[in-house]
């Protein structure tokens, strides 16, 4: 139960309550009730327009509460004074709140037109809880739930759309952020504008710095982004900056804190320097709230432009074409190597074929298959497909190139690619180049004729018909009639026919 205080009143039964300079009592700390967290919002809205709440640090509380009927309240405690009082109770009472002061757990009601100097209570309850709230109608014990601090809560505030406004951007600096790859972009068309300008008074000047984002949400985490501080932004690029897909073009607040253009907070920022850090740079956006940690070291737009070399018409032709050009063209030559591979073919005289065809009968089936040859001036080409096994004599090549056949321990110079070295000297289309010397030129097989070994070895062959012998029957004249005779039978024609033995 609740009392008025009396004008002169010397003794107060609730505890931490005392009266200042005009009667009016006043506890040593203030307590704002809200039903939902909207008033609560409202609230700080209101009162960050008329007091700092720098001010009011590190007093400043804001709790979630559980009433004795269950319902969960959010409460702001903050250090008391006269003057401050008022303000409080003022944007409660606008935010739909109810206000209390007093010291401790117990705080009664703040003074209201029934009560121009406050109130008291009879007697202290003696209910459980961290808060107990004497009201006019009721008392209330709280049990607090948990602490939202005010940074956190404005971190996770959105952002209100300024409808029907246009942005006005503020005379000193702004703040553009670009993704990477527009960011050289940007800085063209910002120095362009500043050398257009010249020296005259308000002349744009920019500044930038490559940032990443700490703990974004308007960028993907970790990825890299410009930040580009501009002062005095031309009307002509406001529009551009505003609308290109990719920039984003944010108003300050504080020295570390700035907001999308054409947004606000709901609560007063400049009012909340000390809810953030002075090491790090907040990006309020519609999506969220980009933290750049260290704060950003910006660079002046004029250094960071890119230099480009003078254009190729600019230089003199004649500078560039020499009169007298040598020729760099250079002859292929075979060459001792020292990594010899596994032969690939060898080249057999026509003074050894006989022993070729003798060894054809000792050969296995799979080098009958695989192999293929080549008859040429110099003698037979054997070519294995992997590596030629079997023959002892002849001249052996390995692969210089593909298709291209150097004798074995040779390689080719100049040390080209064997890719380019196939195709300047025809190894294409199936045909084969073949090295037959050191000092012999190449000589080009073409693909038709080289053929499959066991092809060129076999012979034609006519087999003979054999005569067929008829066996079990006697040959009859070609040219003897064959005669029907046709013989009446009678009733009986099977009477007398005995049974076969």
């Amino acid at each position: 139960m609740l009392q008025r205080i009396a004008l002169g009143q010397p003794r107060f039964n609730l505890p931490g309550l005392t009266a200042d300079a005009r009667g009016a009592v006043i506890g040593r700390q203030l307590c704002a009730r809200f039903a939902a967290v909207d008033r609560l919002v409202s609230f700080l809205r209101l009162l960050s327009a008329e007091q700092s709440l720098d001010d009011l640090q590190p007093g400043l509380r804001i709790v979630y509460a559980r009433g004795g009927a269950g319902t969960r309240e959010a409460i702001v405690l903050l250090p008391a004074s006269s003057e401050l009082g008022e303000v409080v109770a003022h944007a409660a009472r606008l935010a739909g709140g109810q206000v209390f002061t007093g010291a401790g757990k117990h705080l009664v009601q703040f003074r209201d037109a029934r009560a121009p100097l406050g109130y008291d209570v009879e007697a202290l309850s003696d209910v459980e809880g961290d808060l107990v709230l004497y009201g006019a109608e009721q008392t209330i014990p709280y049990r607090i739930e948990s602490e939202l601090p005010l940074g956190k809560l404005l971190l996770r505030l959105s952002l209100v759309r300024l409808h029907g406004r246009s942005a006005r951007l503020p005379d000193s600096a702004i703040y553009v952020t670009a993704r990477r790859g527009l960011g050289t972009v940007v800085a063209g068309l910002l120095h362009r504008a500043g050398s257009y300008a010249g020296d005259v008074p308000g002349a744009p000047r920019a500044a930038a710095a490559l940032c990443e984002s700490a703990a974004a949400t308007a960028f993907s985490p970790g990825a890299t982004f410009w930040v580009f501080r501009i002062e005095r932004l031309p009307p002509r690029l406001l529009k551009l900056l505003s609308t290109t897909p990719g920039l984003e073009l944010y108003v300050p607040v504080t020295d570390n804190v700035a907001v999308a253009a054409g947004y606000r907070h709901p609560i007063h920022l400049e009012a909340c320097r000390a809810s953030f850090a002075v090491d790090r740079l907040h990006l309020f956006s519609p999506r969220g709230v980009t933290e750049v940690a260290p704060f950003p070291t910006f660079a002046a737009i004029e250094d960071l432009v890119r230099i480009r070399a003078p254009s190729p018409e600019i230089v003199e032709r004649r500078e560039a074409a020499p009169g007298g050009r040598p020729d760099l063209a250079v002859p292929l030559r075979l060459e001792p190597g020292g990594d010899a591979r596994r032969p690939v073919a060898a080249l057999v005289p026509w003074g050894q074929a006989l022993w070729l065809q003798r060894l054809v009968y000792a050969l296995p089936p799979t080098a009958l298959r695989s192999y293929r040859v080549a008859l040429l001036k110099r003698g037979v080409l054997v070519r294995a497909a992997d590596v030629l096994d079997g023959l002892p004599f002849g001249t052996l090549y390995q692969l210089g190139a593909p298709e291209v056949l150097v004798p074995l321990g040779m390689q080719i110079r100049p040390a080209a690619s064997p890719q380019l070295l196939a195709e300047r000297l025809g190894a294409i289309d199936g045909a084969m180049v073949l090295f037959p010397d050191r000092v012999g030129p190449p000589v080009r097989i073409l693909r038709e004729a080289i053929v499959p070994f066991d092809r060129r070895l076999l012979v034609e062959i006519e087999p003979a018909l054999a005569n067929l012998e008829t066996i079990g029957r006697t040959e009859r004249e070609p040219d003897e009639p064959i005669e029907i005779e046709n013989a009446p039978l009678g009733p009986m024609p099977l009477w007398g026919l005995g049974r076969p033995r």
